[in-house]
């Protein structure tokens, strides 16, 4: 392997985080991913909305360990949720995304930390500087990184592991989503549980769909785009006139 491929993939490690479902005992419920975006001097929390189930209050992002050992987190006050209208249809049909904005000071941190607790690994996670313009070419090769295979320690304590998919061939769109090829034989779903909202990023750095679902018979999986909602964004910057 090159040493510009194994930085690219050291590098998308650190390009999703950790998002975690917590009861009222913070016991865990459910994990999923996303990513952080700068966007007109403005930071978001990226994710897909069959994961983040509408009107969560319950979701965190997981920031890293603290000094003492602990977690520590930070639990956005709620997502923001995308639809499409037809003209000439007054149904609105929802997108499989979501997100809702950070302070700008929210840094995550990927470390690789043992079951005894010893941190072999300690980086910030990335943080993409986007337009949102940039979408998918057939001559490139993309990735995407999610925590799968979560196991509970104790009550309040669980691991995951961290797989990183590389070598996947974008192949088209199917209406929002952009579809690619996996570079080996689909390994089934549950491989991919708590990958949702995963970036699918390209070996310059740049995000181009969130992932969403697979298909093992035509060994695909599909990512949201995030091109295609750039206006959702441009609104909230400040960068459209809202309609009359």
């Amino acid at each position: 392997m090159n040493a510009r491929i194994n930085d690219w993939l050291q590098w998308v490690l650190t390009s999703s985080v950790p998002l975690r479902k917590l009861d009222a005992h913070d016991n865990l419920l459910a994990v999923a991913s996303g990513c952080l975006i700068d966007f007109a001097q403005r930071r978001f929390l990226l994710s897909v909305q069959h994961a983040i189930d509408r009107n969560s209050t319950d979701w965190v992002l997981e920031v890293g360990r603290d000094t003492s050992g602990g977690t520590v987190i930070y639990q956005p006050e709620h997502f923001h949720y995308v639809g499409e209208m037809t003209r000439g249809d007054s149904k609105i049909r929802e997108i499989d995304f979501c997100y809702t904005e950070v302070p700008r000071n929210i840094a995550p941190r990927y470390q690789h930390i043992s079951p005894r607790g010893e941190v072999f690994d300690d980086r910030l996670r990335h943080v993409f500087n986007t337009d949102l313009t940039m979408k998918p070419d057939s001559s490139h090769v993309y990735a995407f990184c999610g925590q799968v295979s979560t196991d509970r320690t104790s009550d309040l304590e669980f691991v995951t592991d961290v797989a990183v998919y590389p070598g996947l061939k974008y192949a088209g769109d199917e209406g929002e989503y952009h579809v690619f090829n996996l570079p080996v034989k689909h390994p089934g779903h549950d491989y991919f549980r708590g990958c949702s909202g995963a970036p699918v990023v390209d070996m310059n750095r740049n995000i181009v769909a969130l992932v969403c679902d697979g298909d093992e018979n035509s060994n695909t999986i599909r990512g949201i785009s995030v091109s295609r909602y750039r206006v959702a964004f441009q609104f909230l910057a400040g960068q459209l006139a809202h309609p009359a």
